[in-house]
């Protein structure tokens, strides 16, 4: 009968420890280049901060960043393209998102929630 116990206590502790879980951490943002050119992304986060990556090659996608919740404004600049894209994303904590310079040189974002799993 013990090990019954033993068992059902473990199941319930993995149970208990898995899913979703998230300690109020920052956003995570990655950018993906789908367009023919490359392109700059000047990023002014919420704190006022401002970071560039520049050259992110077509097909490519650069390393995902963490910023402060809030409004985060990118500015991007394809090559040979006349105009600049300002594109704002409202990033709340415990999500990551992914914005997208697509085919046509528009740009759209995606996110989901973070899912981190402790076993």
């Amino acid at each position: 009968m013990w090990k019954y116990s033993i068992v059902f206590f473990l199941t319930l502790i993995v149970f208990v420890g898995c899913g979703d879980s998230c300690d109020n951490e920052n956003p995570t943002v990655q950018l993906v280049n789908r367009s023919a050119e490359k392109a700059d992304v000047q990023i002014k986060t919420s704190g006022g901060n401002t970071e560039n990556i520049n050259n992110i090659e077509p097909g490519t996608s650069s390393s995902k960043r963490s910023f402060a919740p809030g409004e985060i404004e990118f500015t991007v600049t394809i090559q040979n393209v006349k105009d600049p894209i300002v594109y704002v994303l409202y990033a709340q904590n415990c999500n990551e998102y992914t914005v997208t310079i697509n085919e046509d040189n528009s740009v759209t974002s995606s996110g989901n929630k973070l899912d981190k799993t402790i076993i």
